[in-house]
């Protein structure tokens, strides 16, 4: 950066690149590492400084430090290294080539999963979906949506390779250095066939025989 001889420049250190990898298990420690970077080496004024980290959680609670720590958390950008690549991606091949929003991002997967889960409703296998959805209930099918889209989102980190499985239409859970493993399924239904004497409440013996004296009206016993 040039500046004419009569200007004051402002007052800032000049940053080079480069990686610098750190390692810990505290995050409190690693915060106050980053921390103490940031404070000594200020971007300029209308500058964004950009954080990646793991998850959503995690960048809560970083931008809740660095408001405790500064008092405000302002031109800071915190987000998932997902979100980062799409916005390089758009950066470099053109808003016209890149969608502001990726179609796997959380927001947009939310509304695709309300559109899609009531159409599988009464597929085999969505037993449990069409139970939860039962009515006519946007709230719960926007709570399903959502919970559902968070963890796909969550996939797409941490099980990226289940992913492609079953977009691929593989009902298997890959495991690096393990045998692959097929989709856990629900058990079969079971319900009791019969009942007899040892069924029958016995916390005392006055409830016991109360409720031997009750059946006793009744034909019972294994089919």
């Amino acid at each position: 950066m040039s500046v004419n001889s009569s200007c004051t420049p402002l007052m800032r250190t000049d940053i080079q690149t480069g990686l610098l990898a750190l390692h810990g298990n505290r995050s409190e420690a690693l915060a106050e590492a980053v921390l103490a970077w940031l404070r000594q080496r200020p971007l300029a004024p209308l500058e964004e400084e950009v954080i990646l980290v793991q998850s959503a959680g995690m960048a809560e609670w970083l931008k809740m430090t660095l408001a405790r720590d500064g008092g405000v958390c302002a031109a800071m950008r915190v987000e998932l290294p997902a979100r980062f690549m799409w916005r390089t991606y758009r950066q470099v091949l053109g808003r016209d080539q890149v969608p502001s929003q990726c179609a796997t991002d959380k927001a947009p997967l939310t509304w695709r999963l309300m559109h899609l889960l009531p159409q599988w409703m009464h597929a085999p296998g969505f037993e449990a979906v069409a139970g939860f959805l039962q009515g006519d209930e946007p709230d719960r099918l926007y709570q399903l949506a959502s919970r559902l889209a968070d963890l796909f989102d969550q996939y797409q980190v941490y099980r990226a390779d289940w992913l492609e499985a079953w977009a691929e239409g593989q009902d298997v859970l890959p495991t690096p250095g393990r045998p692959t493993q097929p989709v856990p399924t629900k058990p079969p239904p079971f319900d009791q066939q019969g009942v007899s004497d040892s069924d029958l409440i016995d916390f005392t013996p006055e409830l016991k025989a109360e409720a031997l004296k009750i059946v006793s009206e009744f034909n019972y016993g294994p089919l």
